[in-house]
């Protein structure tokens, strides 16, 4: 992660993302349980829950000076992928992919971790 990487206004999670930190993530969980944990997770840290769509497997929700997206689809039998796409409103302000790391943490504690972007982690 460079200096220039705090100063991103905009990031978005995928299974190819140069940094590994920020590549897709793969749980051993129905969709609906993931959307779920995230919504009650989200409120718990005090941020807004802004629209939720189980539907398109999609949350949108914001914090203090930034806002976010986070897709969740299931890709296979027992297998959901979980994205996020984050925006800052200006350039200095919370590290959006410290925001990323930390859910991402926190839904490895909760669900099995099955693999990060395209490596099979079990």
């Amino acid at each position: 992660m460079g200096v220039f990487d705090k100063f991103q206004t905009h990031i978005q999670t995928d299974d190819s993302h140069k940094q590994e930190a920020l590549r897709t993530r793969y749980y051993a969980a129905s969709p609906n349980a993931v959307m779920k944990w995230l919504e009650e997770t989200i409120k718990a840290e005090g941020q807004t829950v802004r629209r939720v769509d189980a539907d398109r497997g999609e949350l949108a929700f914001q914090g203090d000076g930034w806002d976010a997206l986070a897709t969740v689809i299931q890709v296979d039998g027992g297998r959901t992928a979980v994205d996020f796409t984050l925006n800052r409103d200006s350039r200095f302000g919370p590290d959006l992919r410290q925001i990323v790391v930390t859910y991402y943490e926190a839904l490895q504690q909760k669900f099995p971790l099955r693999a990060i972007g395209n490596k099979t982690v079990e």
